[in-house]
């Protein structure tokens, strides 16, 4: 252990679940990570929060990075030290161990901030059930005994009146090539974990060419914009995967 025994007493109720939110979500804005820490009770006053983030920089668990694309306030991720500090707590992460070469890749921050807005505006709408990060999703895959997996960018469980719907949820921020879009078809038609699908995207660029590309895929797929998804959340736009091409709403998505 690099961390000096005593240099720093955790709370085990508010500490040690603050380092796993930053950890699993592998990016955070301090906006998001106050959201969070208060959501999942973790924290719900902003400057104990603040100083408790603080304390944890200040002892090497976490880093604060200054990012171009996000100027408004620094990223927040957590470091080699503080995944020793949980692991030795029994918290481990197969997906991302201390002893992983890059514990953060640059191109990660915008694709985990998008992310986290989405759980965010879930919770805050009070139908979010459960959530998984990637690194969550990626940890059970690798010690999984289903021959076929995929590693979504999270599973959500939502609750609207009745219907309670599980999903995969992914967030195209670029467009890949052709023949990845053909490996992911044959993924998802093998792949039996989810069999729904809400694919997020930044503009309707993007959006429409997934929806030509996974058209042919034999699960119940949703195509939306991601920052019209977090202001709408129920009745935003989500175009179907089927032979029509229909345009429901996402309470619509969810109950059919």
């Amino acid at each position: 252990m690099r961390y000096r025994t005593g240099s720093i007493s955790l709370s085990d109720s508010a500490d040690v679940p603050l380092l796993l939110s930053i950890r699993n979500a592998r990016a955070l804005t301090f906006n998001q990570v106050s959201a969070l820490a208060c959501m999942d009770g973790i924290a719900k006053n902003r400057r104990v929060l603040h100083w408790r983030l603080s304390r944890l920089e200040r002892c090497g668990f976490v880093q604060k990075t200054e990012y171009g694309p996000l100027p408004s306030q620094p990223v927040i991720s957590i470091t080699r030290m503080g995944l020793e500090c949980l692991e030795s707590r029994g918290h481990i992460l197969l997906s991302l161990p201390s002893t992983s070469r890059k514990i953060l890749h640059e191109t990660q921050i915008l694709h985990s901030v998008e992310l986290a807005a989405v759980r965010i505006a879930l919770t805050a709408k009070g139908i979010l059930r459960s959530w998984k990060w990637e690194l969550e999703i990626v940890s059970e895959n690798l010690v999984s005994s289903a021959r076929t997996t995929k590693d979504y960018d999270a599973i959500a469980e939502v609750a609207v009146g009745n219907t309670t719907r599980r999903f995969g949820i992914e967030f195209e921020r670029t467009l890949k090539g052709s023949s990845r879009y053909e490996e992911l078809r044959r993924v998802f038609n093998a792949e039996g974990n989810v069999d729904t699908i809400l694919y997020l995207a930044p503009n309707a660029d993007i959006l429409y060419v997934l929806a030509m590309e996974l058209r042919d895929v034999r699960k119940r797929i949703g195509f939306a914009l991601s920052k019209t998804f977090q202001t709408f959340l129920l009745e935003s736009d989500v175009l179907l995967n089927n032979s029509a091409g229909e345009l429901v709403s996402f309470r619509e998505f969810l109950d059919t």
